[in-house]
């Protein structure tokens, strides 16, 4: 039980260091627009007209690395757990989904990222089971 549970800790700790790193890569080939970004991120609302901004490339690059992350979360989960559940890499997707609801819920996103973006969560993790092949 108790490997079990590390296993989806690890999974989402590796999911979430993923993610981030393939957001800053993302960041580093589709930058945003100079001056994009108000100089002062405590007003609101001149933040929020800023990420009204946002082009959509960089957006499909942020959902990409939620896929990436979701991907990498599934598979080190089911790799280190003894057993071979598909449950333990649907549970680490599911914690990065839900870090990515919490993300569009602070961050003022469109609908169609919504949709997008909680889609592909549990995909990619049963995606990332799926590749971390047969195994007890």
């Amino acid at each position: 039980m108790i490997r079990m549970i590390l296993a989806v800790l690890a999974g989402v700790i590796a999911g979430g260091v993923a993610t981030g790193l393939l957001e800053a890569l993302g960041h580093v080939a589709l930058p945003l627009p100079d001056g994009l970004i108000p100089e002062d991120l405590n007003d609101r609302e001149a933040l929020n007209a800023a990420l009204a901004q946002v082009p959509d490339a960089n957006r499909v690059a942020v959902i990409a690395a939620w896929a990436g992350g979701a991907l990498v979360a599934g598979w080190l989960t089911t790799t280190l757990a003894r057993r071979h559940h598909l449950a333990l890499a649907l549970v680490a997707g599911g914690g990065l989904l839900f870090a990515g609801l919490s993300n569009l819920i602070f961050i003022p996103s469109p609908l169609w990222m919504w949709a997008f973006g909680l889609a592909v969560f549990l995909p990619m993790a049963w995606l990332g089971y799926r590749l971390a092949g047969k195994r007890g």
